[in-house]
């Protein structure tokens, strides 16, 4: 008996706190990603990028944030001056060095050479944009972003639309 009561409070316990954070999957050259049917959110970041280190601390933690996101989506950290090869979409995209840094072809391609961090870029379920929503945002305007695409209100509604309906 007490064996069984431990165990549904183990299975309580992680269920919940498996739900507490995004299983983000880091793009890297060892990966073979695969959206498993669902849109895609990609966080580009650098390290170097203050703002970004902002919104995984107060939006990408936000519980509700959190649920929207792994419910609808297959979430994706991706740094944009990561220096290897990286394979997304059937595509091999490489580090190119420009300055003191560099770009990896893969950031430049998702944000059409609009390069901004932290930048959100949506795709839905066959790896076409959806939109690019660069800065930092808070949790409050992030979460009505995410039910808006989310849920596919975008498909049938404006965004002006969608936020007099919803505000």
């Amino acid at each position: 008996m007490k064996i069984n009561l431990l165990f549904i409070l183990y299975f309580i316990i992680y269920s919940s706190y498996s739900q507490d954070k995004i299983e983000w999957i880091e793009l890297d050259n060892n990966i073979e990603y695969t959206n498993n049917g669902k849109k895609i959110i990609i966080d580009l970041y650098t390290d170097w990028c203050g703002w970004c280190k902002v919104m995984d601390k107060n939006t990408f933690t936000d519980s509700e944030v959190v649920s929207l996101i792994n419910k609808n989506f297959s979430p994706v950290k991706f740094d944009a001056e990561y220096q290897g090869n990286v394979n997304f979409n059937d595509y091999s995209f490489k580090f190119i060095k420009s300055g003191n840094k560099g770009i990896n072809e893969l950031a430049y391609h998702l944000t059409n050479g609009k390069l901004s961090y932290p930048m959100t870029i949506f795709l839905d379920e066959n790896y076409k944009i959806i939109t690019l929503l660069p800065g930092y945002h808070k949790p409050k305007f992030y979460k009505s972003v995410l039910t808006y695409i989310g849920d596919d209100y975008w498909k049938e509604m404006s965004w002006s639309d969608f936020t007099k309906v919803n505000d």
